[in-house]
This record gives structure tokens, C-alpha cells and sequence, in this order.
């Protein structure tokens, strides 16, 4: 790993988590709503079967409970994420009751418990279409997470499991606030980085 990328990568994340702490809890329930909107109507979204979604944070990044409702209240399967120290699996949720249901992890971020055993979306059919958050985006589709790592690594099971059972890849769509799209060259790039499909953001798509 590159310690002057890593380096680069930090200091960008303390930029972004400033101006996102900047927003008022109007702001990001309005372009919340603008950017669930864009995507409940996007032929991506409505064409998937199998769709994994981060459950967000209280702040700082897009509101994805209106789109779990959605999904749970659809004929569309729900995934969402379950973390282990390094990495992350997507796991099946049935019912809206469910997801009210979820324990807080650390984050203060609902997560299903690591006790339970649920179907995983390797277990079945994959997954068509997953929904990644980002710390931020840029208009080339890079995208900087919090450094875990832990979508990059998804994102390259997915194509794995996708290629061994003879399947497409799924789409990958980023979902992000204004002050989440960073200008072009902004996003320090290394080999695992994952480009993002389609990025919506409040007021476009970038593709």
C-alpha cells in the first residue's frame, strides 16, 4: 500500500467529514429524498431482483430507509450489510419489522446480529444490484470510503462469484449528497479502488 496515497486518502476524508458535518439535518433530508427519488426510478433499480443496501449513518451520508422500505414492500429481494473485523457480508432481511428490529453496532448503525444465522447473498442467486456509500465521489465514478476497504473487497467477490457461476456482474450505484461529489483527479486512486457503475447524486446522474 502506498503510504503517500494513504496519506492523501486521510486528509481528504477529514475535508469531506468536515463539510458533512456542516449540513443541517433539513439539508440531508432533502437531498436524501432527491436522490432515493432518482433511484427508485432508475431502469437499474427496477429491473433488479437482488439488491443490497447500506444502512446508513444518523448523518453525513444519504438516508437509505425509504429505499430498504421500498425493497422490503416489493417483490425484490433486501440485503444488507454484517461486518466482521475485516470484511463485510451481505445478508437477506424479510420484512420492515426486521429491519426496526436490528441492534446498533458501534457506528450506531443497525446491523444484523452475528449470532443469527441468514441467508447470505452468495447462498442463492447473487445479487443484481448493490447500493454503495461513500465518503465521497468523484465525476469519473471513483469513489473514497472509509477505509476499510470493505466494498472494494465485496465489490471483487461479487464479479468472482458472478464470473465461477456463470452470471452477470452486478451493478454497482453510488448514492451521494452535493458535498459528496468531488471534482475530478480529487480522489487518490490505488489498484483495489472499485469504479462505481452510476453515481446519483441530488441534482444528476453521473454515468
Amino acid at each position: 500500500m502506498n503510504s503517500a496515497v494513504v496519506a492523501l486518502k486521510r486528509a481528504l476524508r477529514k475535508d469531506i467529514k468536515a463539510q458533512l458535518q456542516s449540513l443541517t439535518p433539513a439539508t440531508l433530508a432533502t437531498e436524501s429524498q432527491q436522490v432515493v427519488d432518482r433511484l427508485l426510478t432508475l431502469e437499474e433499480y427496477r429491473a433488479s431482483k437482488h439488491v443490497s443496501v447500506y444502512i446508513s449513518m444518523p448523518s453525513g451520508e444519504v438516508d437509505t430507509r425509504a429505499i430498504i422500505r421500498d425493497l422490503l414492500h416489493s417483490d425484490k429481494t433486501c440485503y444488507v450489510p454484517r461486518w466482521t473485523k475485516d470484511a463485510m457480508e451481505m445478508v437477506k432481511i424479510k420484512s420492515w419489522d426486521e429491519y426496526l428490529a436490528l441492534p446498533v453496532n458501534k457506528w450506531n448503525i443497525p446491523e444484523p446480529p452475528h449470532d443469527q444465522v441468514m441467508e447470505n447473498a452468495f447462498d442463492k442467486d447473487g445479487l443484481d444490484l448493490i447500493i454503495v456509500p461513500a465518503m465521497g465521489f468523484d465525476e469519473e465514478r471513483n469513489r473514497i470510503g472509509h477505509g476499510k476497504g470493505y466494498y472494494d473487497k465485496f465489490i471483487q467477490n461479487c464479479h468472482a462469484w458472478a464470473e465461477e457461476h456463470q452470471r452477470a456482474a452486478p451493478k454497482t450505484v453510488g448514492l451521494a449528497l452535493n458535498a459528496q461529489v468531488l471534482e475530478k483527479g480529487r480522489i487518490p486512486l490505488e489498484p483495489t479502488d472499485q469504479k462505481i457503475d452510476c453515481i446519483l447524486t441530488p441534482t444528476k446522474v453521473i454515468q
